[in-house]
């Protein structure tokens, strides 16, 4: 346990300084605190050998084995997210909270880009899934997974509403780790997923920035 807390305690401080900033500093500044949000994370699990960019690329290079379960895995994720746009659309009253990132220019779009395309499948899967995610017992399994679960979404909304919707965002994630093992199978079905969701968001912005 105390191992546990030692590995994910500068994360959860890393989260909760993010949290209490989107409350003090103005929304058109958040694109840049995400960012920092992400680049932080990926810093300290560089430096504490927690991620591997050779490890992922070798997983990408494994073959058939390895792209049947990110294909599950992403279609997965993105019905998770369709089924979280149907509820908003049924509860449109209800607040989602969703931390709102805007890129107008050259420089913010790059930043929005890499900082919800990228750097979320490294960072997110690394700390939310391989990190809190604890197999010692099927107990510690379903409480971490929980705590997981729940953090992921506190990154992303503000509200009751928006966490929980979130939370479903993260349930096909964190079975698919469950149940492989592998990280680098939702980090890979993550970035899909994003590649599909924001890329058409900055494809979009390209075109009105022109």
């Amino acid at each position: 346990m105390s191992n546990y807390i030692r590995k994910n305690m500068i994360p959860i401080i890393i989260e909760t300084a993010f949290i209490i900033s989107c409350f003090i500093i103005p929304t058109e500044y958040f694109i840049y605190t995400n960012f920092i949000f992400y680049l932080l994370l990926l810093v300290y699990f560089c430096i504490k050998k927690d991620f591997s960019l050779k490890e992922w690329l070798n997983n990408i290079k494994s073959g058939k084995g390895f792209w049947k379960q990110v294909i599950i895995t992403a279609f997965l994720f993105i019905m998770a997210i369709i089924i979280t746009m149907i509820l908003e659309n049924i509860f449109p009253k209800y607040n989602t909270g969703m931390i709102a990132l805007r890129g107008n220019s050259g420089l913010t779009l790059t930043i929005f880009a890499i900082s919800t395309i990228l750097l979320p499948a490294i960072t997110e899967e690394t700390f939310y899934r391989k990190n809190l995610i604890s197999f010692q017992s099927k107990g510690i399994l379903l409480i971490t997974t929980l705590l997981s679960m729940f953090l992921y979404a506190l990154e992303h909304s503000l509200t009751i509403w928006g966490i929980f919707l979130t939370m479903i965002w993260a349930l096909p994630l964190s079975i698919s780790y469950i149940k492989t093992k592998n990280i680098y199978v939702p980090m890979t079905a993550h970035f899909i997923g994003n590649l599909l969701g924001n890329g058409i968001d900055v494809i979009m912005a390209i075109i009105l920035i022109i």
